[in-house]
C-alpha cells in the first residue's frame, strides 16, 4: 500500500473512530448529566459502547476499509471486531474507574467535567489498539 493510501486509510479510520467516540461520549453525557445516573456511570459507558460499536463497524467495513467484496465474511468480521471492541470496552471501563479514583483521591469532583476529559483520552488510547487489530486481522485484505 502506498503512503498516500495509508494516509487516507488512517484519516478515514480516524473520522469513523471520532464518530463513534462522539456518539459514545454523548450517550455517557446524557446518562450522567441529563438522566442523573452518576451512581451507575459505567452502565452509560456500556450503552454508549454498544451503539457506537455497531455504527463504527459499518463505517469501518464499508468506508474505511472499502470491504464490499467480502459479504460472506461479514459475520466473522463482526465477531473479530466485536471482540476487539469488547477489549477496548474493558480497557475503557478500567481506565475510567482508575481515573475516578485518582481524581477523587485529589479531592476533585470527577463528575463536574473531568469524566468527559478522561473518557476522550481513554477513547484515543483504545483507538490505537483497535486500529492495529482491525488493520491486521478484521479487515485484512491482500493489499495490506
Amino acid at each position: 500500500m502506498s503512503f498516500f493510501a495509508n494516509k487516507k486509510l488512517i484519516f478515514r479510520y480516524g473520522i469513523s473512530g471520532i464518530t463513534g467516540a462522539v456518539l459514545q461520549t454523548l450517550i455517557l453525557y446524557i446518562w450522567v448529566s441529563i438522566l442523573g445516573l452518576q451512581a451507575h456511570y459505567l452502565w452509560g459507558v456500556v450503552v454508549g459502547f454498544c451503539i457506537a460499536v455497531t455504527v463504527t463497524f459499518i463505517l469501518q467495513k464499508y468506508w474505511t476499509f472499502a470491504d464490499r467484496e467480502h459479504h460472506h465474511q461479514s459475520h466473522r468480521q463482526f465477531m473479530i471486531y466485536s471482540f476487539t471492541a469488547l477489549g477496548s470496552l474493558g480497557l475503557n471501563a478500567m481506565l475510567l474507574q482508575l481515573s475516578k479514583m485518582l481524581f477523587e483521591s485529589m479531592g476533585i469532583d470527577f463528575f463536574h467535567v473531568w469524566y468527559l476529559v478522561a473518557q476522550i483520552i481513554i477513547i484515543f488510547i483504545a483507538a490505537v489498539f483497535s486500529f492495529l487489530i482491525n488493520y491486521s486481522f478484521t479487515f485484512k485484505t491482500r493489499a495490506n
